[in-house]
């Protein structure tokens, strides 16, 4: 573990997890009666840091905000090799879910140290609501669950 990750993981305490947007689709032309357990076959899992923001407090209390971005696609044969941001991608399904997770900390840290912790650690603590999510979705659906494992960092 890097110093500057050190940093973060000694200092940066989760406040919360919160849902800022939500994504549940089937391609246009596929409806939930229509849907094969062959999808799971072929799945493009998205994860990336959107935004991080960092306010002041008060006391020398320091607040982060990452949001975090976190999908799953399932695509046709066809499709599979395509990479997650080609435009002409089209989905049999997707579920993307945008989390900000708050942290507070005590000492200032850099963007870079913050970024650092962002790519890698944020997902610990959003990882559970991303899998209640998925799940909750496909219930909701009427698709068979897409199970995902907790995460390890």
């Amino acid at each position: 573990m890097t110093p500057e990750l050190k940093k973060c993981t000694d200092n940066l305490v989760i406040q919360s997890v919160t849902l800022k947007n939500l994504l549940v689709q089937f391609h246009k032309d596929k409806d939930a009666e229509q849907f094969e357990e062959s999808w799971l076959d072929n799945t493009q899992e998205l994860r990336y840091l959107r935004q991080i923001r960092q306010s002041e407090k008060e006391d020398g209390v320091w607040l982060y905000r990452l949001n975090t971005v976190i999908a799953i696609r399932c695509v046709s044969d066809d499709d599979t090799d395509k990479e997650s941001d080609d435009d002409s991608l089209e989905p049999l399904l997707e579920v993307k879910a945008e989390f900000v997770a708050q942290y507070e900390s005590t000492c200032e840290l850099s963007p870079e140290e913050i970024s650092q912790f962002g790519k890698v650690h944020v997902y610990y603590h959003v990882w559970p609501y991303w899998r209640e999510i998925l799940q909750s979705s496909c219930a909701r659906l009427g698709v068979s669950p897409i199970v995902i494992p907790p995460f390890r960092v």
